[in-house]
């Protein structure tokens, strides 16, 4: 889950850099992947939050802003979905 299943929001540098920019916590850490080139997959049945997402290519974080959020990793601890690395793939 590109947003953490919603946990993220939580976080006050993730709610300081989304209103510096006048974005979502959601358009933020979406942001926050595409500047990493992540490939990202965010989902949404609501039309305006699809529309939203669209909207994350008319800003940039900054290399601190980005390094802020680097830095909430937890590591395994924190994760919200499979490993990646450790998933049982379909083949």
């Amino acid at each position: 889950s590109p947003l953490g299943q919603g946990k993220i929001s939580e976080k006050p540098v993730i709610q300081r850099i989304a209103n510096a920019y006048g974005k979502t916590y959601a358009q933020t850490v979406l942001r926050w992947h595409i500047q990493h080139g992540y490939i990202i997959f965010p989902k949404s049945m609501h039309r305006e939050r699809m529309e939203e997402n669209l909207h994350i290519f008319d800003f940039a974080l900054t290399a601190e802003e980005v390094a802020s959020i680097d830095a909430l990793d937890e590591g395994e601890a924190g994760r919200v979905g499979p490993n990646p690395n450790t998933f049982a793939w379909m083949m």
